[in-house]
């Protein structure tokens, strides 16, 4: 695993090294653990494949290692780019492994090194999501940015104002550090109250691995991470915190929250208008919200990138694992969404 970054401009910001490092020390156990597939051509290491591989009650299923966390998987390639040689050549080695009935793999970008590979291999689990991304390289700086007409520049600009009125506004982008992990740990509890408050079941937010994983992570210096918590205040106290990566040009918006006191100013859509702000002055040539593609997403994206899931059969026992992560998790899911929302918040309970 020490050889993943090896390659800076391949993979996302969930690949690097570090990340699945403290992934592991987290998640793995009898149930979970990490596997590392490796491809050397004339002796250099030239693809790096990150798993987990899951014992579950329906057999052992293989899948991006740092899941939950991870948002999307890719392979580490050379040069960031992938041949099916070096994929077949590291999928061969997978399938050796005779108790894995099926490789789920998530979260693959349309511009991904594997997208192309698993989209001939696999069955895909279920419609395409969408990323609604902005490109920044047509603004050719700040200026050219606040010049195009967003549809939320107006409304943010009168938030600011009313925020300037209650004590006034301070925004910050925060990188590794003790300072980070206080603000990754306060994310995550106002992201428990907004669910529950509405019902809902976020399955990475219910398990504490998870929280612990990245505040560790957000509070380690030395870590090769990315990282940049954006933090709004009012008055001295946080409004909205956004935990996002930054890696290979790209900024990913992994998390917004907002403190529940100043909801009704909606500072989390500021706070995304501020951040991409600083993605623009620093030469950050895309931000990437992650799918679903929500409104108030489109409403600072210019294009669209397509997010695939693929499961791909690897022995009879992995059928199983395929229908239920094909159709039984998802319809549970919808089902239980569409409950009134005191039966949801009592069956979160």
């Amino acid at each position: 695993c020490a050889h993943i970054g090896t390659y800076p401009g391949a993979g996302t910001a969930f690949q690097t090294c570090d990340l699945i490092l403290a992934w592991e020390r987290r998640f793995a156990d009898r149930r979970n653990e990490l596997c590392v597939v490796t491809v050397r051509q004339q002796g250099e290491l030239v693809l790096v494949w990150p798993l987990a591989i899951e014992t579950t009650p329906f057999g052992r299923v293989a899948c991006w290692a740092g899941e939950p966390i991870g948002q999307y998987g890719d392979i580490i390639a050379a040069g960031g780019r992938a041949p099916d040689e070096w994929i077949d050549a590291a999928f061969a080695a997978i399938g050796r492994d005779d108790k894995i009935g099926l490789l789920c793999l998530r979260g693959l970008r349309a511009d991904s090194a594997i997208g192309a590979w698993a989209a001939g291999r696999g069955v895909a689990l279920g419609p395409a999501a969408e990323a609604p991304v902005l490109d920044t390289t047509p603004f050719g700086g700040i200026d050219g940015f606040l010049a195009q007409d967003w549809p939320l520049a107006k409304r943010n600009a009168k938030r600011m104002r009313k925020f300037d009125t209650l004590g006034g506004m301070n925004f910050e982008i925060v990188g590794p550090g003790p300072q980070a992990a206080g603000l990754v740990a306060k994310a995550f509890a106002f992201k428990r109250d907004w669910l529950a408050a509405r019902g809902l079941y976020g399955r990475a937010f219910t398990d504490k691995r998870m929280e612990d994983c990245l505040t560790e992570f957000a509070g380690d210096v030395t870590a090769s991470s990315g990282l940049a918590v954006s933090h709004l205040t009012v008055g001295g106290e946080t409004a909205a915190i956004e935990i996002g990566f930054r890696r290979g040009g790209r900024h990913y918006a992994y998390m917004g929250t907002f403190a529940p006191d100043f909801a009704k100013h909606s500072p989390g859509l500021v706070v995304t208008e501020l951040t991409i702000r600083d993605c623009v002055e620093r030469g950050i040539e895309e931000y990437d919200p992650l799918p679903p593609a929500a409104d108030y997403k489109l409403a600072w994206s210019n294009a669209r990138i397509a997010v695939h899931d693929y499961g791909i059969v690897l022995g009879w026992g992995g059928y199983l694992s395929l229908a239920v992560a094909a159709w039984v998790r998802p319809a549970a899911k919808r089902l239980f969404e569409r409950l009134p929302l005191k039966i949801r918040q009592k069956l979160r309970k």
